[in-house]
């Protein structure tokens, strides 16, 4: 489907890469926006995110079918991926967080000391 910001992105393609397009697309024009624009935004900035809301209904799902012993390995394999994207993504913040204080040690020793004894 084309947006009125169509004209402004035309597609490109580099050598060997395939699109170099992405849509961006401002929510106000969206058409698969459904209900009010203001509701849905302030339930995803103050109360909880879809992959939460969804979380949650995935684990009463499960809880639900461990009650009547019914498997959903679909299910349980997507809530595993999810886990799996998640320690991922905690290791990499690791990894980012200690090169961060290393290079910190570096330049200013004072602040590493403070931020490293902060228990």
């Amino acid at each position: 489907m084309l947006s009125p910001f169509d004209i402004w992105s035309p597609t490109f393609h580099a050598p060997f890469s395939g699109d170099v397009t992405q849509e961006i697309t401002p929510r106000v024009f969206s058409p698969d926006i459904k209900g009010s624009m203001g509701i849905e935004n302030r339930v995803q900035t103050q109360v909880a995110s879809y992959g939460k809301q969804l979380g949650k209904i995935l684990e009463a799902l499960m809880v639900l079918a461990a009650k009547d012993n019914t498997k959903l390995p679909d299910i349980q394999k997507l809530i595993d991926d999810i886990e799996e994207v998640k320690t991922d993504a905690k290791d990499l913040l690791r990894e980012e967080a200690i090169a961060a204080l290393a290079r910190l040690e570096k330049a200013d020793p004072e602040a590493h000391a403070e931020l490293t004894n902060l228990k």
